[in-house]
């Protein structure tokens, strides 16, 4: 194991913002995810609207739902605009799908885009706001941005928590729109005054691919206050939070249960599982506790309550980009909840350099037997392994992933003074 080291970057941004910079006094924000909505963006968004004051924003929600949803903050001013068609539709493989895909693309999105276009121009004529601040999280999004883009007198701010290669293939795209997105998302990017990246490794590839500066801005939760529950000395517990992304790193950590016939040491194994979905196989028994979803709070007590927590990146080839490039938001959740952390991610992952920084636990190679020696070695850790651990993610959640470095980078990305908050 190796002790925590300083975050640079935010090291950095921290002496450098003895002044905190004050956003502008209006701001429009165009977004496929509304703040507050339910998953880790509309909580994201929620607290940077808290952060900014919702009376002085007004957000365009790139809605995806066919019927108009509740607003998830009342006192936020919110107009819906029409998404739909977003995935291509190819009857066929090779060329002639990607005709049909672009055919239908052309008769169903291109109107919905050209309309959306209109009606957030409309907004911005109404509104008047001092900045535009877009997040690129979805082929619409970044099309729509774009197009707008000549029409734009106000400085343009940009948050990316995936990159384009990894939604635009979900999208199953024709190759002719697909390369219309990646350039819309290159146009907006060297558009922008100020880039918030998810994480280091997108930061140095858009330098890199783009020619842009950028900064990293994630997500920051309180720790626990609540005492954990008493455990139960005879069960291990551990916890997983979120959606499964990773189907090959899921498949080898149930393997890797299965194989210790969920028991260890002569204890039960127990998985807390909290999200709104899950599909696991298994032959074997097993014991799991599904809670559904739940908000961040209520997940990151119920994860305290555990013994160590699970966090996978895929190894699979065609989601090198998510593995590199993203980076898992439950990890500021995992964090919050003060439990050692079990990471399955590849030697290139985004989440292996933060382990470089803080080691956080045990880490494992994709086959369950690699798991399965991580997993012992997590649960059964010696004391001074463990406090080392907790250490490290008490140095974590102070320099990288508090809600008051969120705060600076938010009003970083908002300044009216880029020269101050730069």
């Amino acid at each position: 194991m190796t002790t925590a080291t300083p975050n640079i970057s935010n090291a950095i941004a921290t002496a450098s913002s003895t002044n905190v910079p004050t956003p502008p006094s209006r701001i429009l924000l165009i977004s496929g995810t509304a703040p507050g909505e339910p998953g880790v963006g509309g909580v994201i968004l929620r607290d940077l609207v808290r952060i900014v004051g919702p009376a002085q924003m007004h957000t365009c929600w790139l809605n995806p739902y066919r019927d108009k949803q509740p607003h998830y903050l009342p006192e936020l001013s919110v107009s819906h605009h029409q998404r739909r068609y977003e995935t291509g539709w190819k009857p066929i493989g090779g060329v002639g799908g990607d005709l049909a895909a672009c055919a239908a693309a052309v008769a169903l999105q291109r109107p919905l885009i050209q309309q959306a276009v209109r009606e957030i121009q409309s907004q911005i004529d109404q509104f008047q706001p001092d900045l535009i601040l877009t997040v690129l999280e979805s082929a619409m999004a970044v099309q729509v941005i774009a197009a707008l883009l000549p029409q734009i007198k106000v400085p343009l701010r940009t948050i990316v928590w995936d990159d384009v290669h990894t939604f635009c293939p979900a999208g199953r795209l024709d190759r002719w729109t697909e390369r219309q997105v990646y350039d819309a998302f290159r146009k907006t990017l060297r558009h922008s005054e100020q880039i918030a990246v998810i994480c280091e490794n997108m930061q140095v590839a858009y330098q890199r691919e783009y020619g842009v500066d950028s900064f990293v801005l994630r997500h920051g939760l309180d720790a626990a206050t609540t005492d954990a529950c008493e455990r139960d000395p005879n069960v291990y517990r551990i916890g997983f939070a979120g959606s499964v992304t990773t189907p090959d790193c899921m498949r080898e950590f149930i393997a890797a249960l299965d194989s210790m016939n969920w028991r260890l040491d002569g204890k039960e194994i127990c998985l807390r599982m909290l999200g709104a979905r899950f599909q696991l196989g298994t032959l074997s028994r097993q014991w799991i506790e599904y809670f559904g979803w739940r908000d961040v709070t209520e997940t990151r007590n119920l994860l305290s309550e555990c013994d160590l927590l699970y966090l996978p990146q895929s190894f699979l080839p065609d989601l090198r980009h998510l593995s590199e490039l993203s980076f898992p938001t439950k990890l500021s959740t995992y964090v919050a909840a003060n439990v050692p952390i079990l990471l399955h991610a590849p030697d290139y992952a985004s989440l292996t350099e933060f382990w470089s920084r803080y080691d956080l636990g045990p880490r494992a190679e994709l086959a369950a037997a690699s798991v399965q020696e991580s997993l012992t070695q997590g649960l059964t850790a010696s004391l001074s392994d463990r406090e080392l651990w907790l250490s490290n993610i008490l140095s974590a959640r102070r320099d990288a992933l508090s809600p008051a470095l969120f705060e600076q980078g938010v009003r970083r990305l908002l300044s009216s003074n880029l020269e101050t908050g730069n």
